[in-house]
């Protein structure tokens, strides 16, 4: 049964889904069973993955893609689909009922439903609704920051609009593991630079407010550089970088500032992805022992 679910999220093109699977691949590593302990998904419309980790396929069957990892591909209509299945047993009544030209219709226009088909999917196993999945923990590519607010919100407002029967039962029991904070896990990614680091600070707190999750930080691709690193270099090259480190350093002061704890993620320059996914997986696995041995 699924114990956590680890949603990453973060403003687009900031490394998120690259952070993901390396979180994926350090989570497995603490696992001792045989078994694929992870599921790795990914929510985007056009796969990341399957260019990236050079895939033949990824769909929303998983598929393995290395040791104690699983890989896969949720889009909202595969999860109704699957859920739909599930309740009505034969595929015949699914596309008598679902797949119908206004049924589809509605379903496009309702608000937030496809958002809950997702978060749905997402908190079956422990909910005990829906087909299993064996896995212990779950990883999910999800949305950028606005869209992934909204998918989190999606379960209580449909609770609001439908409070009663088997939907507003279920939607009030997916709303409840959302708002756990020891089922879900949201990892924050943020670049070291102005905009990245507001919008990310304005979801942080909204997190911690609204659904009284705190965030995990991390301040991604930073240089590793210092001042005393510029020296020797050419006047252009030294301008350049002290905007950099600049920026770097506000970014930190800004998240200190704010009462925000964050890990510090470097800049992997190294040419393929198993490389850099293992090198960002390392350095999780570092700092989790770095925090484990800090006093209390």
């Amino acid at each position: 049964m699924v114990k956590k679910a680890h949603l990453v999220t973060g403003k687009g093109g900031v490394g998120k889904s690259l952070f993901a699977a390396a979180l994926a691949q350090h989570l497995s590593t603490q696992n001792s069973s045989q078994k694929p302990a992870i599921l790795l998904t990914e929510l985007s419309e056009h796969s990341f993955y399957r260019d990236f980790l050079n895939q033949p396929e990824i769909s929303y069957i998983p598929k393995p893609w290395k040791q104690g990892v699983d890989l896969a591909q949720w889009s909202p209509d595969d999860c109704l689909k699957e859920y739909a299945l599930h309740l009505l047993k034969i595929e015949s009544l699914y596309r008598l009922f679902i797949e119908n030209p206004v049924t589809k219709s509605l379903i496009q226009v309702a608000p937030g439903l496809q958002d809950l088909a997702i978060v749905g999917k997402l908190t079956s196993s422990p909910r005990k609704h829906g087909p299993p999945m064996d896995y212990d923990e779950i990883v999910v590519d999800s949305y950028a920051t606005g869209h992934f607010l909204a998918m989190l919100r999606a379960p209580s407002s449909l609770q609001e609009a439908v409070p009663f029967g088997p939907m507003g039962e279920q939607t009030k029991s997916i709303n409840d593991y959302i708002r756990n904070p020891d089922f879900t896990k949201i990892h924050l990614v943020c670049l070291a630079e102005e905009l990245p680091v507001t919008e990310s600070i304005e979801l942080f707190h909204k997190l911690k407010t609204e659904f009284g999750i705190t965030a995990e930080f991390y301040l991604n691709k930073l240089s590793g550089l210092s001042a005393a690193d510029l020296s020797g270099l050419d006047a252009e090259a030294i301008v350049s970088l002290q905007n950099l480190l600049e920026a770097e350093q506000w970014s930190r002061d800004k998240l200190k500032a704010e009462g925000i704890s964050f890990t510090e993620l470097p800049l992997i320059t190294l040419p393929h992805s198993d490389e850099i996914i293992n090198s960002i997986a390392q350095h999780l696995k570092d700092s989790a022992r770095a925090d484990s041995g800090k006093v209390k």
